[in-house]
């Protein structure tokens, strides 16, 4: 159970940075999965992959290290829950009777009292790191031996998520398991499935009076993003999608003239009606920053500049042309507008004035493959942001990737390079919710669209302040939780009031 209590962990040695740097085991032990637990496993896992340069799978692996150490630790409490209800956990019969009412009783009352008889018992978890010159092994022991009945299931479950094509076909399965660990177990395979991991590189097992959940990641692993088929809809759609407008196109060569005269470009913009309103539209908007309202295009490209109305131009494109194919989606687009003008505002309070434009439009742009996506795979969609609730994942992108082979990221990123649209904004909308794989060149202005979502998500109560990629935080200073707090409430009212809400 995930609770915000006092540090509740051991670390041996203290100094993991130093054992890793030398290639020393190391540990960490623990009796509940607590918010510290859940960040101190996080930083372990991040400082030990990116020593030899696996970065790239950390997020997986935290993934999964998370679910089998929340699943040890209920197996821990299953223990004390049977001995509460005197009943013999060995027993068929009694083991049978007891599942009945387990999930319900522990999870579904919030029982806390169970959870915090494990800081009283013998009853541990220990995630150990290990190395070896051809692996580096992490394993999620606890020690109580698993009965003969749950290896079976477990046995079962391992054979059944090879068959699944897609998550959410495990998903109603999942929630009728009177354990309720079905889901993570079948999740954690189809993730090392997807990242092209080999067979034998996670197995569960019995050792004496110990369970062992082991990972063994090869250190010649081949950056292999995914080997699962992306969806045969999501291909032929990219194919499909109508190349940016004409009089877009034509408007973009005006910005990129050297000398472009102001009233020239004013007036091939006003020869769009269309482009004409959005502009105008976007440029009074409480997202975009500009120093006065302006009530036509020509005042307009005098006030924000001929690289801002680029940015304008390309963001008014884009939403003229989806919402041509696409089912409207207003609230995504005012989830776009608020990010943008966060990671805006950001970027100048930073003094990146120059680069302003740029980031607000990435910001905006940065979910435009969670507009295609939600049209074309509605239900299947619906379904993955279901999972990420009842498994509380922070954002959907690992089980669209399981589903379909890719994220929305991604399909964002290939969007925009079927409109041709610069690397910089590819790169940025692809990476923008992993932000660890950010480019150099790019990584202030992707950290910051990152940063901006993630205030967005914590604004829908959809995230929270300590899922924030801590690469992140740390580099804008703001480790403590209230200056991120400020920021974010000063950027909040910053938005409501511009926009009158």
């Amino acid at each position: 159970m995930l609770t915000a209590d006092k540090k509740s962990y051991t670390i041996h040695p203290t100094d993991y940075k130093r054992a890793i740097a030398r290639g020393a085991d190391f540990y960490i032990r623990f009796s509940n999965f607590t918010l510290d637990v859940e960040g101190a496993l996080a930083k372990s896992i991040r400082r030990y992959l990116e020593h030899y340069d696996l970065n790239y799978i950390k997020n997986e692996i935290i993934n999964i290290v998370k679910e089998l150490a929340n699943n040890a630790v209920k197996a821990n409490v299953k223990r004390i829950y049977f001995k509460r209800k005197n009943m013999d956990i060995g027993k068929i019969e009694d083991y049978r009777a007891a599942m009945e009412t387990f999930k319900d009783e522990i999870y579904t009352a919030g029982n806390a009292d169970y959870f915090d008889q494990l800081e009283k018992s013998n009853l541990t978890v220990r995630v150990s790191f290990k190395t070896t010159d051809n692996f580096l092994f992490i394993n999620v022991i606890n020690n109580v031996p698993l009965l003969e009945q749950e290896l079976s299931r477990i046995n079962a479950r391992i054979k059944k998520a090879y068959k699944y094509k897609d998550i959410s076909e495990a998903f109603e399965e999942a929630l009728d398991d009177s354990e309720g660990a079905g889901l993570g177990l079948i999740m954690a395979l189809m993730i090392f499935k997807n990242m092209g991991m080999p067979a034998d590189s996670f197995r569960i097992y019995r050792k004496n009076k110990l369970t062992i959940a082991a990972i063994a990641i090869p250190q010649t692993m081949e950056k292999i993003r995914s080997r699962i088929k992306i969806a045969e809809e999501i291909l032929r759609e990219i194919e499909e999608i109508p190349a940016s407008p004409e009089n877009i196109i034509r408007i973009q060569k005006l910005c990129v003239n050297p000398d472009p005269s102001i009233r020239e470009l004013a007036k091939a913009i006003s020869m769009d009606p269309g482009i004409t309103t959005a502009i105008l539209k976007l440029a009074n908007s409480a997202g975009y920053i500009s120093l006065k309202r302006t009530e036509t295009i020509e005042d307009t490209v005098k006030v924000i500049g001929i690289k801002g109305i680029n940015a304008l131009l390309l963001a008014a494109g884009v939403r003229e042309v989806v919402d041509q194919r696409y089912k409207r989606s207003e609230s995504a687009w005012l989830d776009s507008y608020k990010r943008a003008s966060y990671a805006q505002k950001m970027a100048i309070q930073l003094n990146r004035t120059r680069v302003s434009c740029f980031t607000y439009l990435a910001a905006l742009l940065a979910d435009i493959g969670y507009i295609a996506m939600l049209s074309l795979k509605p239900e299947l969609f619906r379904k993955l942001q279901e999972i990420a609730g009842f498994k509380g994942i922070g954002n959907s992108d690992l089980l669209e990737e399981i589903s379909l082979g890719l994220s929305h990221s991604t399909l964002g990123g290939m969007i925009l390079k079927k409109w041709n649209f610069n690397d910089s904004l590819i790169q940025t909308v692809e990476y923008h919710e992993r932000p660890h794989r950010a480019p150099k060149n790019l990584k202030q202005i992707i950290y910051l669209v990152y940063l901006a979502d993630c205030m967005v998500e914590i604004d829908k109560g959809r995230f929270r302040y300590e899922s924030i990629d801590e690469d992140v935080t740390d580099y804008f200073n703001l480790s403590d939780k209230q200056s991120l707090k400020l920021l974010h409430n000063i950027l909040r009212k910053a938005h409501e009031q511009e926009s009158g809400a």
